[in-house]
C-alpha cells in the first residue's frame, strides 16, 4: 500500500494511526517561491519527483519521464504546486510507502526533485503537462533538486520520517538528454515529400530544411510531424538534401 497525503499539522501520533509499523514515511516541501530555470515562477500543479539510488547518486530524469540510470527510480511524481503568499512552492507532503516496497529499496538514498513538464498547446497557451491516467509522467523538460538526500531509511524496523525542505525556494537547472532524430526513410509521392524519423522528444519543437549540399542545409520548409514522426512538405525547387532539427520548448535564459 502507498498514501500520500498533504499535511495538516499531522501530529506524530496521527502518523502513526494509520502507518504499519514497518512502513517507511517521508516527508517533503519547499517554502518558495520555486522557478523554472528560464526564472520564471512555477506554475500551480507543476510536479515534484521523490527519486531513489542504489548508490547514493541520482543520474537524472530523461524527457519521457525515465532514469538516466536504469537502476535509479522515481518513487513518486506529486502534481502538487501551489500558489502562496511568496510565489509557488510544494505544501508539506507526506508519502507512505508499504514495508514490501520499502525492503526492496533498503540502504539506497532518497531525494526530491523539483520537474519542468510544462507544454505549449495549439492555441499557444503554456500549461503543465503533468502526468498520464497512470501517474507516468507526460513530458520533462528540465529537473532540479529540491534539496539534499533525505535521511530515510527504508526497510527500517519502526516508522521512519525524513523530511526535505528546500531553503529559499527550489529551482530547476539541469536540462534532461535529448538525442538527435534520426530519419528512416524519405519517400517522394508526386509534388510532396515524406520524411519518416525516429526518436523525437517531445519536449522539443522539430522542423525540416533543406539545401543544395550537406554542408548548406539551411532553408525551412513548411513541415509538421505526424503523430507518427512524419513530416510531409511540398517538394522545394532547390533542395536535395534534408535535415531535421530540433529547438527545445522551454529553456534557461
Amino acid at each position: 500500500m502507498k498514501k500520500l497525503m498533504t499535511m495538516l499539522g499531522v501530529a506524530g501520533m496521527a502518523v502513526a494511526s494509520f502507518a504499519a509499523v514497518d512502513d517507511t514515511l517521508i516527508t517533503f516541501s519547499t517554502p518558495g517561491p520555486d522557478k523554472y530555470a528560464d526564472g520564471t515562477d512555477v506554475l500551480p500543479g507543476e510536479c515534484y519527483a521523490l527519486v531513489w539510488s542504489a548508490d547514493g547518486q541520482f543520474d537524472g530524469i530523461k524527457a519521457d519521464g525515465t532514469t538516466v540510470d536504469p537502476a535509479d527510480k522515481v518513487v513518486l511524481v506529486a502534481q502538487h504546486a501551489k500558489q502562496g503568499p511568496n510565489g509557488t512552492y510544494c505544501p508539506p507532503l507526506l508519502y507512505q510507502v508499504d514495508a514490501d516496497v520499502a525492503k526492496t529499496l533498503a540502504n539506497g538514498v532518497y531525494a526530491v526533485y523539483l520537474l519542468d513538464t510544462r507544454v505549449i498547446a495549439d492555441d499557444g497557451a503554456v500549461a503543465v503537462g503533468g502526468i498520464d491516467e497512470n501517474g507516468a509522467l507526460k513530458a520533462v523538460n528540465s529537473y532540479g533538486a529540491v534539496s539534499g538526500d533525505t535521511a530515510a531509511a527504508a526497510g527500517t524496523a519502526a516508522i521512519t520520517t525524513a523530511k526535505t525542505t528546500a531553503i529559499g525556494g527550489a529551482s530547476v537547472a539541469t536540462l534532461v538528454e535529448v538525442e538527435a532524430p534520426v530519419i528512416t526513410a524519405i519517400k517522394p509521392n508526386g509534388t510532396k515529400i515524406t520524411i519518416s524519423t525516429s526518436g523525437l522528444s517531445p519536449v522539443v519543437d522539430y522542423k525540416v530544411v533543406t539545401g543544395a549540399k550537406p554542408g548548406e542545409v539551411a532553408t525551412e520548409l513548411d513541415a509538421t510531424a505526424d503523430a507518427d514522426g512524419n513530416f510531409t512538405f511540398e517538394k522545394p525547387t532547390n533542395g536535395s538534401f534534408f535535415k531535421v532539427i530540433g529547438v527545445r520548448k522551454f529553456e534557461a535564459k
